[in-house]
């Protein structure tokens, strides 16, 4: 299989070479098919992350790729304005060539950014880094931006898309299965020293403070801080309305389209986050946790926490406690 990663100036240096550890390995001993993979850039000398720079081949040297992956920017907004118009346009034609010629093709990160611009993902579900899934939804509105997966794959479209940073990797290790087999993915994931292949239905793992506040408008203001303070209550769709000033049904098409979540995911969301922050500062049980938070058993977090990729609330709480040792007022009346 030949393997092009388009390079451009600004790419973060992991996503590079976290591509090339998946796949230009020889691993033939293990199993593993051996693959050709070649970085090709319509720059002479792109500059990576860290003042890094990589050798690259012609955006020719693609020619025939099976597969074609797009590496995430640090700063995707910068790396593709208008100051970089020739090799942004240069980049997407070839996209868009070996795509029409039977490549698949892989963004990981912000590099979905670059593979939006191409047409492709409209009416498809992507993903991205949790920090930049507003600004995807915001350039790129034909898009279903998917804030819960760690990857997505198309197989109709022959396009993935993946999460930040070790997401990429998983995204990688997946199409690895996909086109060679699982038995050689967890050949690959081994001699990485990773547990083995992560679904890409798993959640990205979000930061306990990070929230999802792309919802605007004082009645949203409103409702936040509402159901903030007051999540150990049930809140049904019609509560939520109500508390917002909106019908249900106005309500579910505006989280849609602002958030991409439905108001439900995003309270499940809003309990999580506030569990993860007791689990850090607070020594209280699990179950008592549960109870703060809404969820009516013990067990309804452990689901929904362990979705976020944390792991068990326990586990999270050993990695995380900072001198858990005070209980907060109970603020259930």
């Amino acid at each position: 299989m030949l393997i092009a990663i388009l390079v451009l100036d600004g790419m973060r240096a992991f996503d590079v070479t976290a591509t090339l550890e998946v796949f230009a390995d020889d691993r033939r001993d293990r199993g593993v098919p051996r693959d050709e993979v070649v970085a090709v850039s319509p720059e002479p000398a792109p500059r990576l992350e860290h003042g890094l720079r990589i050798d690259v081949a012609p955006l020719g040297a693609a020619h025939g790729a099976d597969l074609v992956i797009v590496p995430g920017f640090v700063d995707p907004l910068a790396a593709l304005g208008p100051d970089r118009d020739a090799s942004v346009a240069a980049a997407l034609e070839a996209l868009v060539h070996l795509h029409d010629a039977g490549a698949r093709l892989a963004s990981l990160c912000t590099g979905v950014f670059l593979l939006a611009r191409t047409g492709l993902l409209d009416g498809r579900t992507a993903t991205t880094h949790w920090r930049s899934l507003a600004h995807l939804r915001e350039r790129h509105p034909a898009v279903r931006v998917d804030p819960d997966v760690l990857y997505t794959h198309d197989p109709e479209r022959r396009v993935w898309t993946s999460a930040g940073v070790t997401a990429g990797i998983d995204a990688c290790l997946a199409i690895l299965a996909d086109v060679h087999g699982a038995s050689a993915a967890a050949a690959v994931a081994r001699s990485l020293v990773l547990p083995g292949v992560r679904s890409g239905g798993q959640a990205q793992f979000v930061p306990p403070r990070y929230r999802p506040d792309e919802l605007g408008g004082a009645e949203f203001e409103h409702l936040r801080a509402m159901v903030r303070g007051r999540l150990q209550e049930s809140w049904p769709l019609e509560a939520l309305a109500r508390v917002a000033g909106l019908s249900p049904r106005t309500l579910q098409r505006r989280f849609r389209a602002e958030t991409g979540l439905t108001p439900g995911r995003w309270l499940i969301r809003e309990r999580v986050v506030e569990a993860q922050e007791l689990l850090e500062r607070t020594a209280l049980p699990v179950e008592l946790v549960a109870a703060r938070v809404g969820f009516s058993s013990a067990d309804l977090l452990r689901k929904h926490f362990t979705a976020t990729g944390a792991g068990s609330p326990s586990a999270y709480r050993r990695r995380f406690a900072r001198a858990a040792t005070s209980s907060p007022p109970d603020r259930s009346g």
